[in-house]
């Protein structure tokens, strides 16, 4: 199972930019049969409910939106209009994060660590105030 998740990952990361998820949403379809699968919906009904928990602890800290993007892979398996989205928001994003990549290794270590603790900490304000707003 381990070497069978390896091969998956491997054969994801060597696609080409922009067509990694359609490959992999088509490399699934294949091994799938075809009518209603029950795995097919178990992905589907687990991917959703693991994007809408995320967006909904996104505030908090920790990792809400790392595992809202683990949910919506997810679904991209199963679902060919997300894995297009994702494929153009890929391509979309990669500029901007290679230039917060090169702003984040320049920063002092200083300026990463008021950045590391600020943040979280805005997470947890937040989160409180839409917990406490809520109560009332």
């Amino acid at each position: 199972m381990i070497g069978k998740i390896r091969g998956d990952w491997r054969r994801f990361v060597e696609s080409p930019a922009g067509f990694r998820f359609r490959e992999r949403y088509k490399r699934r379809k294949r091994r799938t049969q075809h009518g209603f699968n029950f795995r097919r919906a178990l992905y589907i009904v687990g991917g959703i409910a693991i994007a809408i928990v995320s967006l909904l602890l996104a505030p908090l800290p920790g990792p809400g939106w790392g595992t809202f993007l683990v949910g919506l892979m997810i679904l991209a398996g199963e679902l060919y209009i997300v894995a297009r989205f994702l494929d153009r928001t890929e391509v979309t994003l990669r500029r901007p994060a290679r230039r917060a990549k090169k702003v984040w290794a320049r920063s002092p270590s200083v300026v990463r660590v008021i950045v590391g603790v600020a943040v979280p900490a805005c997470g947890v304000a937040l989160g409180l105030w839409v917990f406490f707003s809520v109560l009332r």
